[in-house]
């Protein structure tokens, strides 16, 4: 396990991890995490040929923060650290938040990318009370920076806390009422103490800069607009979308909007997965990854 940081035209730092050899994957995390997501992926990377390389967005992990204003920034971030590894063909993997900075890198830069995986992708603009039980009240607050800072700091102290002993935050009211807010499919990872540290410390690392709050806000606000145009330049048959039917973080009418949006595109229904499909079918994700 490598972590590196890569300093880009701007002066800013852009922290990242490599991990295994083989074939390139570069793996776009989810919201409010960081590189280290792809340490859920090590029986992957173990028993296939892959080298994973998992890149801190601005504002996370080693990665400077910057004001943001469109989904391209983080894209030409990226094409910066691709240029500078010297790759020539990889595949794009992404999880949940992480899929529409993905869908966007595709986009701009199709050439060298032999496959794109979304998995529980968002479509663009996002609903996000959906990401918070369906919970009207997520709207509002998203879109009040006041009331937004506050309830991401108590969440950004929360993840801290956990994560200095998950086993004890498990045990807790707190754990207990975490895993029962997830659906049936996905219980089994977050009340699973050896998947949630690696989870948990993604998050923590996610939230190690101050600025890591308005990180996750400004991420939020990305999310609320409208897809710009660029998504539709990806090519037929690039793009595939993996979707649990029973997720509740990101529903499943979201893959089929996307495949609206960017024809040729590939969705693959799970019936009784929910939104960490990802990490229960590592076998098919290989499969899928060698494309």
């Amino acid at each position: 396990m490598v972590n590196k940081t890569l300093k880009l035209p701007d002066k800013r730092q852009l922290g990242y991890i490599v991990i295994g050899e083989g074939k390139p994957v570069i793996y776009f995390h989810g919201t409010a995490s960081s590189r280290l997501e792809i340490l859920l992926l090590e029986e992957l990377i173990h028993q296939n040929r892959f080298q994973l390389i998992g890149i801190d967005r601005p504002g996370y992990g080693l990665s400077t923060f910057t004001n943001r204003i469109g989904l391209s920034e983080f894209a030409n971030d990226v094409k910066a650290l691709t240029d500078y590894l010297k790759l020539d063909n990889y595949s794009v993997l992404s999880w949940s938040g992480g899929g529409p900075f993905a869908l966007t890198y595709v986009s701009l830069f199709p050439q060298q990318v032999t496959h794109a995986l979304a998995v529980s992708c968002p479509t663009l603009p996002f609903d996000v009370s959906e990401a918070h039980n369906g919970n009207p009240l997520a709207k509002v607050v998203m879109k009040n920076s006041f009331l937004a800072t506050w309830g991401l700091k108590f969440f950004r102290r929360s993840i801290l806390n956990a994560n200095k002993d998950v086993e004890n935050y498990l045990k807790s009211s707190s754990g207990k009422k975490m895993v029962a807010e997830w659906p049936i499919p996905d219980k089994k990872f977050f009340a699973d103490a050896a998947w949630l540290k690696k989870m948990y410390a993604a998050m923590a690392e996610g939230f190690r800069q101050q600025n890591s709050v308005k990180t996750v806000f400004q991420e939020h606000q990305l999310f609320l607009k409208p897809w710009s145009e660029t998504v539709e330049r990806i090519p037929a048959g690039k793009l595939t979308l993996w979707q649990g039917t029973q997720d509740k973080t990101c529903l499943v009418d979201n893959a089929q909007k996307i495949a609206y949006t960017v024809k040729g595109t590939i969705v693959k229904l799970f019936p009784d997965e929910g939104h960490c499909v990802l990490f229960n079918q590592l076998q098919k994700l290989s499969n899928e990854l060698t494309i």
